[in-house]
C-alpha cells in the first residue's frame, strides 16, 4: 500500500470526471474482459483515528477477479459534502468531489473472503502529517471512491459515503442534537373479496403483509403506519397455517409503530369528496377500525392520515370533518404542487370554510435512492443515511437545537419496495450518533413554526363514472335489502362490493366485476319471485276472497308487497306485505268486496317493501261475481207491492166517493 500524492489524486479524479459510471457497470471497455466493482459491506460511522472495513466485491466477466500484480485498487476520500445539492450532485455524477487523500492498493496485497471478495482495511487520520491513515479532520460526510486498475487503465469505479465524527463533537452531543427520522409505510393490495363476498387472500396481499413482517421483525423499530385493516381480516378468516402465523407476527410487531385509521379498503378522500360519497367513506373509515382494534388489540388513531394520491380541497375538507388533523403526503401525493414538499418542513393548509389542516411530505429524493434498482440495497441505504446526516448539518447551521418534526421516509407510495434496503436502512441510522428514529413514531401536533401552502383547487374525477353508476345501483340495492330478512348476509355481501368497486387498489377490471356481481346478484333475487301467468276467480258472496298464488324460486324466504286494483272492486287492504317460503309457491288470501255482479278485471303486482319498486309485470285476471243474483226478484217483488198497495188506496178512495154521492140529499 502507498499513498497517493495530491497532484496524482487530482489527476486520478479529473479521470473519474470524465470516465465515472453506475455500479455494475464497465468504466472502460476491453477487448477481453468486462470488470465491476461494488460494496457488499462497509464501515459507515468512523471515528477519530479509528479503521474502516469495506468489502469489496470486484468482478471480470460476472466471476471473482482473480488478484494479479498489475491490477490495484484505489481509494480516494473527497472532501467533506457542504449541502444536500451538492451531495445529490455527486450522486448523479454531475460533479466530481475534491480529493482529499488516497491510497493504492495492489490486488495481490488484500485479502479475501471465502466468495473471492476483498476485505480492505483503512486506517484514518486527523493529523496532516500522518501517512499512514487517510485523513479527516471534521465531522460530517465524505465520498470515498474506489477504482480498479489494470496496468494504468482505468477499468470499473464507484462511490459510497462516511460519515466521520470527531471526538470534540462526540464530547458536547445531547439527544436533542439528533436530528429524528420517521419511517412511513402503508401496506395495501386490491380488496382480498370475490365477487361472490367470499374472502380469499391473494399472493400479491400475502406478499405485501409478509414484506412488512420480514422488513420490521427483529429491529425494534416502529413507523407510522398504514395497515389496511381488509387484509388483516383476510389473514384472519384464512385456513392456512401460515396466515395464522403471519397475523400472529404482525400483532407482536404492531406495539412500536403508530396506527393511522384508514377505511377497510383504501379509498382516495379527494375522490370520494368531489363525488359526494363522504358517507361512504366515514362508514368505511369505522369499519376499519373496528377490525383493527379487533384483530391486532390496537386502536388506530385518526389524527394522522398517510395519502398516495394528490390533496384537494375536498379530500382535506372530508379528512378534517372525521377527525384528522396532519395528512402526511408521499412523493406521488405531491405530483399536483409546483415542487417537492421540504420532509423537513410542516406546511398549513387553509380549507373553503376557514379551518386549516397541516400537511407534511415525505422527501421524493430519498423515495427516488429508495426504488434505485441500480443500486445495491447497502449502496441506497448509505446514501439515505449520508444526505440525512448532511440534512442534520444544514439545518443546525441555523438552529441552536433541532427543534423541527423529524425527517419523514417512504418510498414513492410508501410501500415497502425492498426488505433489504429497509433492513440495511435500520442498521445504518440505528449505529448512529447524529441521527435517530422516533421513539414514538408521531408527528408533535402544534408545529412551533409553518409555511401556508394552498391546495389544488381542481377536482379529483377519477371516480365519476362510477359514481354515475352508482346512482343508479345503490337505490336499487336498498330497495332489493328491503326483500330479505335480518342478518342475511347478501346485504354486507353488496356493500362490501360497493366498497371494494371504489377502493383505490381496485383494477378497473376488477371494479367492473364486482359491479357485475352486485347487478347479477340483484337481479337473480328480483327474478325469483313471481305471478302465474293468467287466473280467473269466481265471487260467489258479497264480501269474499281471491286465492292468489305467488312463487319464490330463490333459496331463501324473502318478503315482498302484493299491491291489487278494481274499478268495480273495493279491497279493505291495498297492499299486503307477505313472507315467501324459500323454493315454494304461497296462496295469499286477498279480501274482496263486490259492489255487483259481472266480470271485471283485477290488477296484481309485486313490489319491494321498501321504495316500492316493481318485482314483476302486473297481472291482469278476472272475476266473475255472481254474489248477487237474487237482487232483481227482490226489486220485482217490491215494485208489485207497491203497485198494488197503490190500486189498493186508488180503490179505496173512488168506493168512499160514490157511498158519498148516494148518501147526499137529491
Amino acid at each position: 500500500m502507498h499513498r497517493l500524492k495530491p497532484f496524482i489524486i487530482s489527476c486520478v479524479l479529473m479521470c473519474l470526471g470524465a470516465l465515472m459510471l453506475p455500479h455494475g457497470a464497465n468504466a472502460a471497455s476491453a477487448p477481453v474482459s468486462q470488470v465491476s466493482i461494488g460494496l457488499t459491506q462497509q464501515s459507515f460511522t468512523v471515528l477519530d483515528n479509528a479503521t474502516m472495513r469495506f468489502v469489496v466485491a470486484i468482478s471480470e466477466n460476472g466471476q471473482p477477479l482473480t488478484p494479479q500484480d498489475n491490477i490495484e485498487l484505489d481509494v480516494v476520500v473527497s472532501k467533506r459534502v457542504e449541502s444536500r445539492q451538492a451531495f445529490r450532485d455527486i450522486t448523479d455524477t454531475k460533479t466530481v468531489p475534491e480529493p482529499l487523500d488516497g491510497v493504492r492498493l495492489s490486488t495481490l496485497s488484500i485479502a479475501r473472503n471465502s466468495a473471492g471478495r476483498f476485505i480492505v482495511e483503512l486506517p484514518t487520520t486527523t493529523k496532516t502529517s500522518a501517512t499512514a491513515g487517510l485523513y479527516m479532520n471534521q465531522s460530517g460526510v465524505y465520498p470515498l471512491t474506489f477504482t480498479v486498475y489494470v496496468g494504468k487503465e482505468l477499468r470499473a469505479t464507484t462511490t459510497t459515503f462516511i460519515h466521520h465524527f470527531s471526538a470534540s463533537d462526540a464530547a458536547v452531543l445531547t439527544p436533542q442534537d439528533r436530528l429524528g427520522v420517521l419511517p412511513v409505510v402503508t401496506v395495501t393490495a386490491p380488496p382480498s373479496v370475490t365477487t361472490t363476498g367470499a374472502i380469499a387472500l391473494s399472493t400479491e396481499a400475502r406478499a405485501v403483509l409478509q414484506k412488512f413482517s420480514d422488513a420490521f421483525s427483529g429491529v425494534g423499530q416502529g413507523s407510522l403506519l398504514v395497515l389496511q385493516p381488509e387484509l388483516l381480516n383476510a389473514l384472519a378468516v384464512s385456513s392456512a397455517t401460515e396466515d395464522k402465523l403471519l397475523l400472529d407476527d404482525i400483532r407482536d410487531l404492531l406495539g412500536i409503530h403508530t396506527l393511522s385509521a384508514t377505511p377497510q379498503v383504501p379509498l382516495n378522500p379527494s375522490a370520494i369528496g368531489h363525488v359526494g360519497l363522504q358517507e361512504l367513506f366515514a362508514r368505511q373509515l369505522t369499519a376499519g377500525e373496528d377490525t383493527t382494534a379487533a384483530l391486532m388489540q390496537k386502536t388506530p388513531s385518526r389524527d394522522a392520515a398517510v395519502l398516495a394520491d394528490p390533496l384537494t380541497t375536498a379530500g382535506a375538507t372530508l379528512l378534517r370533518d372525521l377527525g384528522t388533523r396532519q395528512v402526511i403526503l408521499t412523493p406521488s401525493a405531491q405530483k399536483s404542487f409546483d415542487a417537492p414538499l421540504d420532509s423537513a418542513v410542516p406546511y398549513l393548509a387553509k380549507l373553503p370554510d376557514g379551518g386549516s389542516l397541516w400537511i407534511y411530505g415525505t422527501d421524493p429524493e430519498y423515495a427516488r435512492v429508495m426504488e434505485n434498482d441500480a443500486l445495491t440495497p447497502l449502496e441506497r441505504a448509505t446514501r439515505i443515511s449520508a444526505e440525512l446526516i448532511v440534512q442534520r448539518q444544514e439545518i443546525s447551521l441555523t438552529s441552536a437545537r433541532l427543534q423541527q418534526p423529524p425527517a419523514l421516509l417512504s418510498s414513492s407510495t410508501g410501500e415497502i419496495m425492498n426488505v433489504a434496503v429497509m433492513r440495511q436502512l435500520f442498521r445504518i441510522i440505528n449505529s448512529s450518533p447524529v441521527l435517530a428514529f422516533t421513539s414514538q413514531p408521531v408527528i408533535p401536533s402544534a408545529p412551533t413554526s409553518s409555511q401556508p401552502i394552498a391546495l389544488r383547487a381542481s377536482e379529483d374525477t377519477s371516480l365519476e363514472t362510477l359514481k354515475a353508476t352508482f346512482d343508479k345501483l345503490l337505490p336499487r340495492i336498498a330497495n332489493t335489502s328491503s326483500m330479505l330478512l335480518a342478518n342475511d348476509p347478501r346485504i354486507d355481501m353488496w356493500n362490501t362490493l360497493i366498497a371494494s368497486s371504489a377502493a383505490r387498489t381496485a383494477t378497473p377490471a376488477q371494479s367492473s366485476a364486482f359491479i357485475d356481481a352486485i347487478s347479477s346478484s340483484l337481479s337473480d333475487l328480483r327474478t325469483a319471485v313471481s305471478l302465474p301467468k293468467s287466473a280467473n276467480f269466481t265471487l260467489s258472496g258479497h264480501n269474499s276472497e281471491i286465492q292468489l298464488q305467488v312463487k319464490n324460486a330463490s333459496s331463501s324466504s324473502v318478503k315482498v308487497t302484493l299491491r291489487y286494483r278494481s274499478a268495480k272492486l273495493t279491497f279493505p287492504q291495498s297492499f299486503q306485505v307477505v313472507e315467501l317460503p324459500a323454493n315454494s309457491s304461497t296462496n295469499i288470501a286477498v279480501k274482496v268486496v263486490a259492489r255487483s255482479n259481472g266480470r271485471f278485471p283485477v290488477y296484481f303486482q309485486l313490489f319491494t317493501p321498501s321504495g316500492n319498486s316493481p318485482l314483476t309485470e302486473e297481472l291482469k285476471v278476472t272475476a266473475r261475481v255472481s254474489a248477487l243474483a237474487g237482487l232483481g226478484l227482490v226489486v220485482s217483488a217490491t215494485a208489485i207491492i207497491v203497485l198494488l198497495t197503490w190500486w189498493a188506496h186508488n180503490w179505496r178512495s173512488r168506493r168512499r166517493r160514490a157511498l158519498t154521492a148516494l148518501i147526499a140529499p137529491e
